[in-house]
């Protein structure tokens, strides 16, 4: 049953009644549409209408029962929420609509392609968070997402609920980034009016500065990997030489010209655009001269063995070996450090930043200088050797004294050049008089 409004003249005036009425629609059992009625006790029009969740709604509209203007404004609110009830019942839950009907095909389709494969991993494992997320709220189509669930997110992903393991704040506004790109494809597609989390607003957190590597923890760290797998010990050697990230330490062996020394990486971040070629140190020559003779030209330089579950992959073995590794006892560090150490030791050793720019292949000068993690030792003889002219020496004072009378002292000797007159009693300075007579 719904409330619906009937307008009928008498006198030239407008008046206007409400009743209860049944709304069918065409392929629609019952639908109750939206309607104004009149509360005891309550002056205003009220609304009642059909949230996209299906729930049923009553609020006060504001506008007076006794006011025409008022009336007809109240008129047209409950037109709006028909339409975006129409709208509702006609696009929301239509065939290919939900989230999980178009979402992996949508991910397939535009980046499961080989220069956009690091791309489609990555979304791929968003995708697996956010649609925990979706079923926990019990959202199944696009047009129940509210501006409120990207901070409803961000609480969820924190705090670890539902079997994922609880991430930074950093981490879950990147997911709430990825399902507001969901969105506007649904709103491309029909399946959602607008999309409520495209400027969500919310602000970025700094992260912690990954230090640099000391030679002892270096040391500590190549002790510790004898423990586990081979492929860890192959990927710390290629990173700390390099300073490549862990993305490109699994690099083709066909792309090592052990003739040349030079290493290329045809899909760093940023795109087989960025592919760059850098040397590689004399240390690495003897590890690529085994890998290339047992696994030969054609494979990469290690095969990923996961230890944990299906989800595990390179990154996540890497933070299991500094988070939570008792024995090795270095929880400040990260895989990432490798690179900021890498970057840091070049710069203490004098390597001019455009170069050293083109081996780490950073695209400016702004990223860089986040990498390098130099102290007040590190730049104290940069500072003497900066020259300036010695400063002239201090003129001495003729009457001998080490420093110069006061200024309120030179005050009180300067002398009058007003000529002195005898007082009234014969002694002393009569003071002047300017006075006209």
């Amino acid at each position: 049953m719904s409330y619906i409004k009937l307008h009928s003249r008498a006198g030239g005036k407008s008046r206007c009644r409400v009743e209860k009425v049944t709304v069918k629609q065409q392929g629609v059992n019952r639908i109750d549409m939206a309607s104004k009625y009149p509360r005891a006790n309550s002056p205003y029009w009220w609304i009642k209408y059909k949230t996209p969740e299906g729930d049923y709604r009553c609020v006060s509209s504001g506008l007076r029962r006794d006011h025409v203007k008022e009336t007809h404004s109240a008129d047209r609110l409950v037109e709006k929420y028909e339409r975006e009830e129409k709208k509702s019942n006609g696009n929301g839950d239509r065939q290919g609509s939900a989230f999980a009907e178009w979402v992996p095909g949508f991910l397939d389709t535009n980046y499961n392609r080989p220069e956009t494969a690091k791309t489609f991993e990555a979304y791929g494992w968003r995708w697996h968070t956010v649609q925990k997320f979706l079923t926990a709220q019990q959202i199944k189509y696009p047009r129940q997402i509210t501006y409120a669930h990207a901070w409803k997110y961000l609480e969820w992903r924190k705090s670890g609920d539902e079997g994922v393991k609880a991430a930074s704040h950093n981490t879950a506004l990147h997911e709430v980034k990825f399902l507001s790109m969901l969105m506007t494809q649904a709103v491309r597609r029909g399946f959602a009016e607008g999309n409520p989390l495209l400027h969500p607003g919310i602000q970025k957190h700094k992260p912690a500065e990954k230090p640099a590597m000391t030679d002892e923890e270096i040391a500590k760290i190549r002790a510790e990997l004898g423990r586990w797998p081979e492929w860890m010990r192959t990927c710390f050697e290629i990173a700390i030489y390099t300073g490549c990230r862990l993305s490109d330490t699994n690099v083709p062996l066909k792309d090592v010209d052990l003739d040349a020394k030079t290493m290329t990486l045809e899909k760093p971040k940023g795109g087989a655009e960025r592919a760059f070629t850098v040397p590689i140190r004399e240390e690495l020559v003897p590890l690529f001269t085994r890998l290339k003779a047992e696994r030969g030209n054609d494979q990469t330089a290690y095969d990923f063995d996961a230890t944990g579950s299906k989800w595990e992959k390179p990154s996540k073995m890497w933070w299991r070996f500094f988070k939570q590794n008792d024995e090795l006892n270095l929880p400040h560090l990260t895989f990432h450090c490798t690179r900021v150490t890498f970057v840091t030791r070049g710069a203490k050793q004098g390597v001019p930043q455009s170069k050293m720019m083109k081996l780490v292949n950073h695209a400016s000068e702004e990223i860089h200088r986040v990498y390098q993690r130099l102290v007040v030792a590190d730049v104290r003889e940069e500072l003497n050797a900066i020259k300036f002219p010695a400063a002239a020496a201090p003129v001495p004072n003729p009457s001998g004294d080490a420093g110069t009378s006061p200024a309120s002292e030179k005050r009180g000797v300067r002398k009058s050049t007003r000529k002195s007159q005898p007082g009234p009693d014969g002694g002393g300075e009569a003071p002047s008089d300017t006075s006209p007579s």
